[in-house]
């Protein structure tokens, strides 16, 4: 980190060494060191990692300065990238030319969201023909100088997975995991997937863990995909940088009054505000809070109430809805902001209702027999309305006026998809009924007789159930089957199945991401599969108990347990091996494992550069040792 010209603050109390020696180090480097935090302060450092916040943390944050984890100061700032390099392509068959091309190119222009990829790709296809090359060592250690670090998805704390949601480019998948039924003062993490190579590639432990067990929506993303917003420690909600350092959110609101439960909420679509489902003296229930400006707190009685006032909705409800409702006042069960930030969408699994901001008029109420689902173009809502049989109902978002006939439908679940600029939906049936695919109008077009999977998240606490996955174009759909299979089904003219693919032992969601790359969810498991090919490209077993005595780790190496931290994580094989945390400095490719076990290691630990983007392990030279003691002479020598 370039540390010139800039004014820094040191803030907690650091592993590495004192925080004079600290000082002294930024000020050679080139940076002011001063003690108060103030808006002309370009960064402070947290020896704590954002975990326990000190009062300079908390100042820094109110004022929008940068708060970032010490380790950065350990990552070599070294050379950078490469740029643009056209001829790297046409050295693709020979090995010797393309590693001299490599060796010329001018690194400093190195840009990883311009260039990562494409040079990641070429590789690839080397690789295929020519296995790992010189070019591969050199690529991997010129991204270590820019500082790559190793990292692996096991982490100490967390309990299983309890929502997720893919960003809005299909690339990442958010996943958010809840506490451990033994460690409720703990931490589960957010943790942030590359859906192209089934690695994870960042993790923020959240205090008290994100979500609650069968909540969906608690994981959302902002429209731009630069943010995360979550419902975390049981009333919160907050928002993150999904590839940031800081485990601190950039704010956060608790104004539900204590519901021992997540909060409801629809994060806004630039990401720094959210409406928030909580009891108020207005018919319309809820507010819109800041998730940018620190911590916000506020409840009826006006006590003890911190940060900006939420802004209320204070439109009372027309008396037609009032007299439909049998009610004074009307709140979401589920909800979403709309694209255009103009509305809330969303119902209580009775009503379907549109509530218009800021104020918050009620727009249309349309009585439902349960869930409702709202196409990604915020054009349609679908609901199955009440009668016998069911009946499949599709309402202009806009109006609340059904468009086209209602049909007759079975029970099941509604899952809205896009095919260019029309919503297309799929009804997968309960008891293995298949799936029955309408157009936007509520037209049926075919049935699809898929023996489908007994969870499919009809109802509001089913929210890890997602059985059906639209592909982003809406040419192909995914469904999980009953017998724990997960189908994929060519849906671009007369319907065909074109693969069928083995999910692990309870999965009960199934994401389609970009690159034609499916994320197969579990409470314990995450499988990443291409969707045509059936290639594996990461699968986890996560919530396995650590056994001491087969732990590479010993507590009498003080190197290990003084400079760094050890972090143990399992092979398939279940045998425990070894890194540091963090993974920088002499210690930046230091793995301890019993023997050569680089194809394991590979299907487990990635490089990862700026939280952002993965690069296969095998790609470049793990410093691999037998024991934590043979780890602690190796630091000692370094």
């Amino acid at each position: 980190m370039d540390l010139r010209g800039r004014t820094v603050v040191v803030a907690g109390r650091f592993r590495t060494e004192s925080v004079a020696s600290l000082k002294a180090r930024l000020e050679e480097a080139g940076a002011s060191v001063v003690d108060e935090v103030s808006r002309s302060v370009d960064v402070v450092f947290d020896g704590y990692d954002g975990g326990h916040p000190n009062e300079r943390v908390r100042a820094a944050e109110r004022l929008g300065v940068p708060v970032l984890p010490v380790t950065e100061l350990l990552a070599p700032a070294g050379r950078a990238g490469y740029g643009d390099f056209p001829d790297l392509e046409a050295a693709r068959d020979d090995p010797a030319a393309l590693l001299e091309l490599l060796e010329e190119a001018d690194w400093s222009a190195f840009e990883p969201e311009r260039d990562l990829l494409p040079l990641r790709a070429l590789l690839a296809g080397v690789e295929e023909r020519h296995g790992v090359t010189g070019a591969h060592l050199l690529a991997t250690e010129r991204l270590r100088e820019r500082g790559a670090r190793l990292r692996h998805p096991y982490t100490m704390f967390g309990g299983g997975f309890q929502d997720y949601a893919l960003s809005p480019c299909g690339r990442y998948l958010a996943t958010g995991r809840g506490l451990t039924k033994d460690n409720y003062d703990g931490t589960g993490p957010l943790q942030v997937w590359e859906m192209a190579t089934g690695r994870v590639v960042n993790s923020i432990d959240i205090m008290y863990g994100v979500g609650w067990p069968g909540r969906r929506d608690t994981v959302q993303w902002s429209a731009d995909g630069t943010r995360v917003a979550l419902a975390f420690c049981t009333n919160n909600v907050g928002v993150w940088d999904p590839f940031g350092a800081r485990t601190s959110p950039y704010g956060s609101a608790d104004v539900t009054d204590g519901y021992d439960a997540a909060a409801i909420f629809a994060l806004a679509p630039d990401g720094r505000r959210a409406y928030i489902s909580m009891s108020s003296e207005h018919e319309m229930m809820g507010c819109v809070a800041a998730l940018d400006e620190g911590k916000v707190f506020y409840n009826d009685y006006r006590l003890h109430n911190t940060g900006p006032e939420p802004a209320m909705l204070t439109e009372p409800l027309p008396e037609e809805a009032k007299e439909r409702l049998k009610d004074d006042s009307f709140s979401f069960r589920r909800v979403r902001w709309s694209r255009d930030g103009g509305r809330l969408l969303g119902d209580n699994e009775t009503w379907a209702a549109v509530v218009d901001l800021p104020g918050g008029r009620m727009r249309w109420l349309a009585l439902t027999a349960g869930p409702v689902a709202w196409s990604p173009d915020d054009r349609y809502a679908a609901a199955l309305t009440p009668g016998r049989p069911r009946r499949l109902t599709v309402f202009d978002a806009d109006t609340g006026r059904p468009v086209g006939d209602p049909a007759p439908q079975a029970e099941g679940s509604l899952h809205w998809g896009m095919r260019g600029p029309e919503a297309r939906l799929a009804v997968v049936v309960e008891n293995g009924g298949g799936v029955d695919v309408y157009d936007a109008h509520g037209r049926h077009r075919y049935h699809l007789p898929i023996a489908t999977t007994k969870r499919i998240g009809r109802y509001f606490y089913d929210g890890r159930q997602r059985p059906w996955a639209w592909e982003s174009a809406g040419d192909f759909g995914a469904c999980l089957t009953a017998d724990g299979r997960a189908e994929v089904w060519s849906l671009g003219g007369e319907p065909a199945r074109v693969a069928s693919i083995e999910v692990p032992e309870g999965t009960e969601a199934v994401l389609w991401g970009a690159d034609g790359v499916l994320a197969l969810i579990g409470e314990q498991t995450l499988r990443f599969v291409g969707a045509f090919t059936g290639a594996v490209l990461g699968d986890f077993v996560f919530g396995r108990y650590f056994d001491s005595e087969r732990s590479p780790l010993d507590d009498d190496c003080a190197t290990l347990h003084g400079m760094f931290r050890s972090d143990a994580f399992p092979l398939a094989d279940s045998s425990w091996c070894a890194i540091a945390d963090p993974a920088v400095g002499p210690a930046a490719a230091l793995v301890i494992a019993d023997g050569d076990r680089l194809d394991s290691l590979d299907a487990v630990l990635a490089w990862t550069v700026d939280r952002r983007f993965s690069w296969p392990v095998r790609w470049g030279t793990l410093d691999i040792v037998a024991s934590a003691e043979a780890a602690s002479a190796r630091l000692r020598r370094t």
